[in-house]
């Protein structure tokens, strides 16, 4: 499940061309890490009734294998309660998408899977006086989107017997 709110499962995706433009921003601004590393960022989003979630990661260009650096971010529904929110909340993840990934490059150890930066729990985080959620993780996102669809929609429903009984 991608969505920080359990209750978040319909949804519909952010305009591919927002997704997109956001996309090409940040492979030009990271064009330098980007070439380094042989990775490129790639962007997905979901409106839902409980929350605007927003996906970046930045993958391998060769290997799925190689672990990506995702960052998530989800704010409250008052923070979509309009359109003007909207788009204050879509400048604001771009300006704290930047943030982490201007802290995440700036450390020579960014790609040790045990630097702490990398927290798989929804955090909160203050930014131009909102709060707003995220959670840094080697989570590929493109193989989660794949596996959801290939599960199917009921698949979170599903409840699991536990081994013990």
């Amino acid at each position: 499940m991608l969505a920080r709110k359990k209750s978040s499962k319909v949804g519909k995706p952010l305009p591919s061309d927002w997704q997109e433009s956001l996309s090409r921003l940040l492979n030009e601004t990271y064009k330098k890490e980007c070439q380094q590393e042989g990775r490129y960022f790639d962007v997905y989003g979901q409106i839902y009734p409980e929350e605007l979630l927003l996906v970046v990661s930045w993958l391998s260009e060769k290997e799925q294998g190689v672990a990506p650096v995702t960052c998530f971010l989800s704010c409250e529904p008052d923070q979509m309660a309009s359109e003007e929110k909207v788009k204050k909340t879509q400048a604001d993840f771009i300006d704290l998408a930047g943030l982490f990934y201007d802290d995440i490059f700036s450390k020579e150890d960014w790609n040790d899977d045990e630097v702490s930066m990398f927290e798989p729990n929804w955090q909160e985080v203050s930014h131009k006086n909102q709060n707003y959620f995220y959670k840094l993780s080697r989570e590929n996102i493109n193989l989660t989107l794949e596996a959801d669809r290939l599960l199917g929609p009921d698949f979170e429903d599903v409840e699991f017997e536990d081994d013990d009984e």
